[in-house]
């Protein structure tokens, strides 16, 4: 009888574990998929996050390198990953200084430097993360931008700030008439002779 009770217990057991894998095997696979699927758009996000910087790491101010920059904390956000925790590190660092430290004239030279070396810190230890095999040299180096991208960015800026100027009242608007005759100072003398005597004759 007892061997009778424990091979029911035997058979109810592996039927009920065939009933549970049953009913939840659909389940797991379904968060399976749904976690493969998020990590995929993680990495995807962070391969194109990356991709970004990279293109326009030669145009600082371009607004899809700001808004790259400003989406790290996002996009690396794993707490737990120690490589992503250093990104955000280096990111916060770069941050720090393009907003303390202030770009003047004088100091233009030595700010654009430590500006580069916050950013290939930050370029390098993505590239090492995201498996590309790029060193600080190659990143800092390995670069195109034609003379005349500058030329324009600075004529912009000159514009720019030629418009503030004189919309602040700051800077005249000088004006120069062409195409026209103006008249000359005798003319301008007969002009007045004729006025002067329609007027006395009134």
């Amino acid at each position: 009888m007892e061997t009778s009770t424990n091979l029911f217990g035997m058979l109810f057991n592996s039927n009920t574990l065939v009933v549970l894998a049953t009913l939840f095997a659909p389940l797991l696979a379904i968060q399976a998929t749904r976690y493969l699927d998020r990590k995929r758009e993680v990495g995807q996000n962070q391969q194109f996050l990356f991709r970004t910087l990279m293109a326009t790491r030669a145009t600082s101010t371009d607004i899809r390198h700001v808004e790259a920059l400003n989406s790290i904390d996002v996009i690396f956000s794993n707490q737990k990953n120690k490589d992503e925790k250093n990104i955000r590190l280096a990111w916060k660092e770069y941050l720090d200084f393009l907003a303390t430290r202030k770009y003047t004239a004088e100091n233009a030279d030595n700010w654009e430097s430590e500006r580069k070396n916050h950013q290939i810190e930050l370029l390098s230890r993505m590239a090492k993360y995201l498996g590309y095999d790029f060193d600080k040299t190659h990143i800092k180096n390995q670069v195109y931008y034609p003379e005349r991208f500058n030329t324009d960015e600075n004529y912009a800026t000159i514009g720019k700030e030629s418009l503030l100027k004189v919309l602040q009242g700051k800077s005249p608007i000088s004006i120069n008439i062409t195409g026209m005759d103006l008249p000359t100072q005798k003319e301008k003398t007969e002009k007045s002779d004729v006025v002067e005597k329609i007027f006395n004759s009134q």
